[in-house]
This record gives C-alpha cells, sequence and structure tokens, in this order.
C-alpha cells in the first residue's frame, strides 16, 4: 500500500466517528452529488459510499455487486462464523439462502416464535422486575428473545443454559466490529457457541436427540449444498446459530424502544391502550408503526459492503470491478430526500403519513428507502429473511412494556454514537416495576 494511499485511508476515521462519519464526510465534500454518494478509501482501496433508495437499488442488484470478499474477514468469521452463508456468492449463496427462507420467513415461523416469547415475557417480568428486582430492558430482552428463539429453532436445552447461550450470542454481536476487550471477548463466546452447537449437532446426527420436524435445527440437518453434500458439523453449527442470533441481536432495538417509550410517554400510552382494546401483545398496527419507527430512527447497523462485479459508473461516480461498494443503512433510514423531518421521532410514519407501504409477503413495512435489514427481496437481493420475526418480536416488547409502571434510571441512559454497534449505555435500567393499575 503506498503512503499516500494510507494518508488519505478512512477506515480509522469511521471507527473513531462511528454512526456520524458518514454524515460528516458528505458534509465535507463540495461535490453536489454527495448526498447520494461520495468517494471514499477504505482497508487500503477506492471504494464509494451510497445512500437512499437509488444506492439501495444498486446495493440490492446482484448483477452489479457481490458479498464475497466485502466484508473484512476479522469481522465476517467473528459475527458470521467461517463457512455461512455469508460469505457465498452467486448460485451457491443462493441456494444455502433458501434453507433460511424456509425456516424464518413465513407467517407461521414469527407466529411460533411469538407464541414462545408470550410465555418468557410472562416469567421474564414476574422473576426480575415484579420480584422487586433490577434489571435492563436489554438484559431481560436478550434472555426472553433468546431463549424463546432456541425452543422455536428446535435446539431443547434446561433453562439456565439457554439464558447462558442467549448472553454469549448477544456478545457475538455486541463486540465484532469494536478494537479492545469486547473483541476479545466475541471470540471467546464464538469459540464456546460453535463448541456447543457443534455438539448438538453430532447428537443429532447420531440419533440421541431428534430435532422437531420444520424446524430451523432439522432444516440444517436436512440441507444439502449444490454438490449434494450435507453441511459438516462445523458449518452446520455455524448456520443453525445464523437463524437463531439476528433475533437475539433484536434485544437492541429493544432497549431503544424502551428509550423511545421514556422519552415519548404519549406514544406509550397509545399502544396501552391498543393492548387493551385487542386484548392481545400481537400484531397490533400502532405497536407495529412504533416498532418500525425505532428500526429507522434509533443507530444499529452503519453501513454494509459489497464489491462491484463489474466497472460502474455511479451518478457520475466511477467503480472498478472488485472496488467496494458500502451502503450506508443508518444515513439512508434518515436521508431527508425521503423522510419529512427525519431527526424527529414520528411513528405515524408507518400509519400512512409517508405512504411506506405494507408488503403482505414479507409481513412488514417495505420501501427502497426503509433498510434496517438490507433491501430488496430476500430470495434476490440483500434483506433479511428473518425481518418479519424482529419487527414481531418488537412490536410485542412494545406491547408487554406499555402495561408496565416502572422508574427509569437515567444514570448512564446516553448513547454513545462512536460505538459500533451501540445502545443506550445502561441498557435502559428499571427499577420500582409493577404491572399498571396495581399498587
Amino acid at each position: 500500500m503506498a503512503v499516500t494511499d494510507l494518508l488519505s485511508d478512512h477506515t480509522a476515521d469511521f471507527l473513531r466517528r462511528g454512526y456520524r462519519f458518514a454524515d460528516e464526510l458528505r458534509s465535507g465534500s463540495d461535490d453536489p452529488r454527495a448526498g447520494s454518494r461520495v468517494p471514499l478509501q477504505v482497508l487500503g482501496s477506492r471504494a464509494l459510499l451510497v445512500r437512499g433508495a437509488d444506492g439501495v437499488r444498486l446495493f440490492s442488484d446482484t448483477r452489479a455487486v457481490r458479498r464475497e470478499g466485502a466484508m473484512p474477514a476479522f469481522i465476517k468469521g467473528g459475527l458470521f462464523g467461517r463457512g455461512s452463508v455469508h460469505g457465498l456468492d452467486g448460485a451457491e449463496h443462493q441456494h444455502r439462502k433458501e434453507m433460511f427462507i424456509r425456516s424464518l420467513m413465513g407467517p407461521a415461523a414469527a407466529e411460533g416464535v411469538l407464541e414462545e416469547a408470550e410465555r418468557e415475557w410472562a416469567r421474564a417480568v414476574r422473576d426480575r422486575w415484579l420480584s422487586g428486582g433490577t434489571a435492563s430492558v436489554y438484559a431481560v430482552a436478550t434472555e426472553v428473545y433468546g431463549r424463546a428463539l432456541l425452543r422455536w429453532a428446535g435446539v431443547v436445552t434446561h433453562p439456565e443454559t439457554a439464558t447462558r447461550i442467549a448472553h454469549a450470542e448477544a456478545a457475538i454481536v455486541d463486540g465484532f466490529a469494536v478494537i479492545g476487550p469486547a473483541w476479545l471477548r466475541t471470540q471467546a463466546m464464538r469459540w464456546w457457541c460453535d463448541r456447543w452447537f457443534r455438539n448438538e449437532v453430532r447428537r443429532a446426527r447420531s440419533g440421541k436427540i431428534t430435532p422437531r420436524e420444520g424446524t430451523h435445527f432439522a432444516n440444517v440437518l436436512a440441507h444439502r449444498d449444490q454438490d449434494g453434500r450435507p453441511l459438516s458439523d462445523d458449518v452446520a453449527a455455524v448456520e443453525l446459530q445464523n437463524g437463531i442470533r439476528p433475533g437475539i441481536a433484536v434485544a437492541r432495538f429493544a432497549a431503544f424502544a424502551a428509550l423511545a417509550m421514556h422519552e415519548h410517554p404519549q406514544w406509550r400510552e397509545r399502544i396501552h391502550d391498543e393492548v387493551r382494546s385487542r386484548w392481545a401483545t400481537q400484531g397490533g398496527p400502532i405497536a407495529l408503526a412504533f416498532a418500525d419507527e425505532v428500526r429507522r430512527y434509533y443507530p444499529f447497523v452503519p453501513m454494509l459492503p459489497a464489491v462491484a462485479r463489474h466497472d460502474l459508473d455511479v451518478d457520475g461516480a466511477p467503480l472498478a470491478e472488485g472496488e467496494r461498494v458500502l451502503i450506508d443503512v443508518w444515513g439512508t433510514n434518515r436521508d431527508d430526500r425521503h423522510w419529512t423531518d427525519p431527526e424527529l421521532f414520528d411513528p405515524t410514519r408507518f400509519l400512512g403519513a409517508e405512504g411506506v407501504p405494507w408488503d403482505d409477503d414479507l409481513g412488514v413495512h417495505a420501501a427502497d428507502h426503509f433498510v434496517p435489514q438490507g433491501g430488496g427481496r430476500p430470495q434476490t437481493g440483500h434483506r433479511c429473511p428473518g425481518e418479519r420475526i424482529t419487527l414481531a418480536l418488537l412490536a410485542q416488547t412494545v406491547s408487554e412494556l406499555s402495561g408496565l409502571e416502572a422508574r427509569v434510571v437515567t444514570d448512564r441512559l446516553d448513547v454513545p454514537m462512536g460505538r459500533m454497534p451501540t445502545a443506550p449505555r445502561n441498557g435502559v435500567l428499571l427499577t420500582d416495576v409493577r404491572r399498571r393499575g396495581q399498587r
């Protein structure tokens, strides 16, 4: 790498500035088209940062860009695991992804997760809060989601073990892009989880356990790659986790949702009224709209990489074959070309105010400028097939929280924007919790 490349590389700036990096890069450019694309240099090579609907369409076009080789190995290996679907490309990637689509995309999958989570919320609220305890929404949601998703996926284990797995998988997400002790903890938890799930795969293949038919565990065991071979024990363990871990990561959104309810109590009241009128914590349109605004407004994934398959011209900016395309995820969700007053938290955007349509096939609000979990279609683009489950879990969570009275501990409630991924520092700590209407 040339000295001039080192001096102009933006990698260190990105790691230091975090979620503010893209906005600061655009504001420092004198190019009138910087709002849609900005050339930069990352990891020693040229790249193009894009945002907005046009950027999402480019990033989702598998004829123009590929995922293989896009993400640095030290990040990809720790987060997704060796041999995962995230490192495949073309027909091989599509064939493996169909396994996740079968497991995650249908309405029945979301309903199954919600049934498990509803029981877990009742237990967690009783044991962690109503008994007089103090606990963060992030920690409780991690445990609720982890235990619910493991049972839904066909992984049967002792509740204490399930709780340990949930926190270990959450730690893998917490430190995958952080320099320091959190990254080392991610590697340790990655090793422990891989070993535990590999043992479960071997037990199933030896006939000691039989995962429930139709579960993600059963689908992983039954899968055959394009060469007709089953997944190795190691890769099967990785892909089993990749069907579970993203749902556990929703606990970060749960913490942000609790923060939003604290800062916008009028929406907490509207959600509570909806729950009482429907006698249900699942599927309420106000809760769904609130959950989607949480996913739009708060920082989670800063950006995602792809690699140009061939030379491209992106709105006058050249991109050579093999150079990276970075989609500014958070910037797209707050792009003032697509959103009215994007810096305001306003769930009415998803109640028809801004025309973000509901997609029955996906089970989510979908638009090219709303990409909290990728763009395009899961079958052909870079959209997560588990997005329906994410939204359903989060809407259920805000419905459950709306029925609680609690004191929010405001110390360390800030959100560090230089850390990726981020969340309120204290996870939104609740104390003096009781159910509404109880003395």
